[in-house]
């Protein structure tokens, strides 16, 4: 539940208000908070008395997979950023362009695809979707919260970055109007073509609406500002619809 007032953001659509390297940016984050307290974790040396032969080993295995994982999203974040494969390729330890790229191809389209089609197909009849995108990506809101307070708890040793009041979310690429309808419009497809909700369509309908009112003021183009008007009334009907059940 929100705290201090605020809405909770609408799982379904939060993404929509952060560019795609920022939702890149928050999943590496989010990976290495939770990488860094499972090292914490194997700090203690109180069980170690009765653990199990090889269970260190085995908890260490564990961490190296997860930096492994943490690698990926930062190779992703990169890419993001349009950072070249041959300087990705030399920040992996001076490997080949070819190689990098070979490496990760199939992460970075997963990663594009889920931003398309966040949901994985239900199996069987009455089956429940589960989730293709990362849960950082898909509740960046949320998860931006948690990082910035992980960090004003764990990262004492940086003065700056403790007395900054958003050290994780205060910092992410903004949101273009251009990335922005991109995102809207790639919404909108994906939700003809897999037949979502009204009100899901609704409120992407009035989120094009808004950014044609803000490209038809800031670049002076009218014809922008009657398309909105369109995309309003959709919304309008879909609302419409959702309410009448």
């Amino acid at each position: 539940m929100a705290s201090n007032g605020e809405q909770k953001p609408d799982p379904e659509t939060d993404r929509y208000n952060y560019s795609r390297t920022a939702l890149a940016r928050l999943v590496l984050s989010s990976e290495l908070q939770e990488l860094a307290d499972r090292a914490i974790a194997e700090v203690p040396t109180a069980n170690d008395s009765w653990s199990q032969p090889g269970e260190r080993v085995s908890a260490v295995l564990e961490l190296v997979q997860q930096a492994q994982e943490a690698l990926t999203r930062a190779v992703i974040y990169e890419r993001t950023r349009h950072t070249s494969w041959e300087l990705i390729g030399e920040a992996l330890g001076g490997i080949t362009r070819q190689s990098a790229e070979q490496r990760y191809r199939e992460a970075l389209q997963e990663w594009k695809d889920a931003q398309q089609e966040p949901y994985y197909e239900p199996v069987g009849p009455g089956g429940i979707r589960g989730s293709r995108l990362h849960p950082a990506a898909m509740e960046p809101t949320a998860t931006g919260r948690r990082l910035d307070a992980w960090t004003h708890q764990h990262v004492t040793s940086r003065p700056t970055t403790y007395a900054d009041e958003h050290p994780v979310t205060g910092h992410l690429p903004s949101l273009s109007t251009a990335e922005e309808m991109v995102q809207v419009l790639d919404a909108i497809q994906y939700a003809q073509a897999h037949d979502a909700g009204p009100t899901f369509r609704a409120a992407m309908h009035e989120r094009k609406a808004a950014l044609l009112d803000r490209i038809a003021t800031e670049d002076g183009k009218p014809e922008a500002a009657v398309q909105a008007q369109e995309s309003r009334m959709l919304a309008a009907r879909l609302r419409e619809e959702a309410a009448s059940g």
